[in-house]
């Protein structure tokens, strides 16, 4: 398991060369000795209607504080809980939060690097 999310922005094809290049190194019996989560979009819009400055706030506070509820976090955070609830069920289904055995919401990662190459972003 990796403690690193990268979320960036590439096209298809790009993403299809990776996959291809992955199978056929599995298919020689190669394993990755590492590899971080990933999380692309397909252009720097995309990403920043999704990775939002409330969300990295909530993903930070989130890190910092340990396994919160969402009521617990949405008092930490001084938001409504209901924006709270649907920023957490968006990052539940992107990768970026998991809940624990307690259903928590918890951050697994140490680092979430944002990539945008300057000739996706305008």
């Amino acid at each position: 398991m990796t403690d690193r999310a990268v979320v960036g922005v590439t096209d298809w094809r790009r993403t299809k060369s990776g996959l291809r290049r992955l199978a056929r190194a599995l298919d020689a019996g190669r394993r990755p000795a590492h590899a971080d989560y990933k999380l692309n979009f397909a252009g720097a819009g995309d990403l920043l209607a999704e990775i939002t400055r409330e969300r990295l706030r909530l993903l930070a506070t989130l890190r910092a504080a340990g396994p919160l509820t969402v009521t617990a976090l949405a008092k930490r955070l001084a938001r409504n809980y209901g924006n709270v609830h649907g920023d957490v069920k968006r990052l539940l289904a992107l990768g970026l939060v998991e809940r624990d055995e307690r259903k928590r919401v918890v951050v697994p990662w140490t680092e979430i690097r944002i990539q945008v190459p300057l000739a996706t972003a305008a």
